[in-house]
């Protein structure tokens, strides 16, 4: 863990003592990986809740790097936000960055690190019909040749930002299948994760042997292979028969020329879609206040979740935007 993230920690340690609910906080950073089993085991012995937060709070300042953002979405989870918010307010990195990168950091902090699964074969759903779409707010290409695009394109009164490979006949360009969808809060997650992307296409030349995968909302898993200078985006969905969700054909691969041109062009998503300022993260709404309204959520559980085993870290994958992928 960082410095300055555990002087962060030590300086509301007495709050944090009296106030947190460490079993269920302990729960779900054994769920995330944060801390293994017997850590947790360790946690819940302690006699009074006095103590078993003194325990949680000693075991996660010797952890990793991805500590911290890991406590903050397990008091989250817990039901516990004004805690989780503490640690926000005070967060020295946040005191110089416009609303827009706080909620980027914040946005980051929700995007669960998932991990490396196999990859079968699958067969996307049925696509539903669809009615005529209206024109697209914006439509800037990724490469050379016209072949993928960023577009904004409203839908039924809902705004998606989509990478999508489309056709060309006689000077008109017709979306295909081929393609990932984003509404605005998959955006917001999708984009604080660019410098993170960024930098590992850069560490790759340097023995990057890490493979990494990210699902960042609705079932889009972002995927980054090492030895590889792509970056893969993806709907994922699970058969009834599967254990984990397995990928389909609807994604994009973003080679490292056309991924610099995402980074160059991002910034003017902000100009087509002004409403992104005013996003509001469902994690952060209220039907998240309790761990219910976080496992009915579609966006963050959509394929549902065990009812004997309700604290586990839920690997969401859903299809719920089907409609809108021809768009």
């Amino acid at each position: 863990m960082e410095p300055n993230h555990q002087n962060l920690i030590r300086s509301n340690y007495t709050t944090l003592v009296k106030k947190m609910s460490a079993v269920p906080v302990a729960g779900f950073l054994y769920a995330s990986n944060i801390i293994t089993d017997e850590m947790k085991q360790q946690i819940e012995v302690e006699k009074t809740s006095y103590d078993k937060n003194r325990k949680l709070i000693s075991i996660i300042l010797r952890r990793g790097p991805s500590a911290f953002q890991g406590l903050k979405r397990a008091l989250l989870k817990a039901n516990q936000r004004e805690l989780s918010n503490l640690l926000i307010a005070k967060d020295d990195e946040d005191v110089t960055k416009s609303d827009y990168e706080k909620k980027l950091a914040l946005a980051r902090s929700l995007v669960v690190c998932t991990k490396e699964r196999e990859a079968p074969e699958s067969q996307p759903r049925k696509q539903i019909d669809q009615e005529k779409s209206p024109e697209p707010r914006c439509r800037i290409s990724l490469d050379d040749f016209n072949d993928i695009f960023l577009t904004v394109m409203p839908y039924k009164d809902v705004i998606y930002i989509h990478i999508r490979h489309f056709t060309e006949n006689n000077g008109r360009f017709t979306p295909t299948k081929k393609g990932v969808t984003f509404p605005m809060d998959r955006w917001l997650r999708f984009e604080s994760l660019l410098p993170e992307i960024q930098k590992y296409l850069n560490n790759i030349g340097n023995g990057e042997r890490e493979e990494m995968q990210w699902h960042v909302g609705g079932g889009v898993y972002i995927s980054l292979t090492p030895g590889f200078q792509t970056v893969d985006i993806r709907h994922y969905w699970k058969p009834e028969d599967a254990p984990e969700p397995v990928p389909t054909k609807k994604g994009v691969t973003l080679n490292h020329k056309k991924f610099t041109r995402l980074l160059e062009v991002v910034e003017q998503m902000h100009q087509h879609v002004p409403e992104l300022k005013d996003v509001e993260l469902c994690m952060l709404s209220e039907s998240h206040q309790n761990q219910l309204g976080m496992l009915n959520c579609p966006e963050c559980t959509p394929f549902g979740y065990d009812p004997l085993n309700i604290s586990m870290e839920c690997n969401a994958g859903d299809l719920q935007d089907v409609e809108t992928l021809n768009i």
